[in-house]
């Protein structure tokens, strides 16, 4: 995954999703998963890419209640940024 930000954030993101469906959303597991997820995610440079991505991962950052709420809003504006950035047809 080394570089490969559109891979490894998929993955985190699947962790993460896979770890809150067995265990709290409070688990350092889950969180730990939604963090290396956010972080592969900002890293991405391809709008596209990111804005494919973006949906999935703002919906596991929304389902952990113990997360920090910027690092949500964050992750929301740079959505919503990515989709007005991002020509139609991408």
């Amino acid at each position: 995954m080394a570089g490969d930000f559109r891979l490894a954030t998929r993955l985190w993101t699947g962790v993460g999703v896979s770890r809150l469906a067995r265990q709290s959303p409070d688990a350092p597991e889950v969180n730990g998963a939604a963090a290396g997820a956010l972080y592969c995610w900002t890293q991405l440079k391809d709008r596209a890419a990111a804005a494919e991505a973006g949906p999935e991962l703002i919906r596991l950052l929304g389902a952990l209640p113990s997360l920090d709420p910027r690092h949500l809003e964050l992750a929301r504006q740079r959505l919503e940024l990515l989709r007005d950035a991002t020509p139609i047809g991408r």
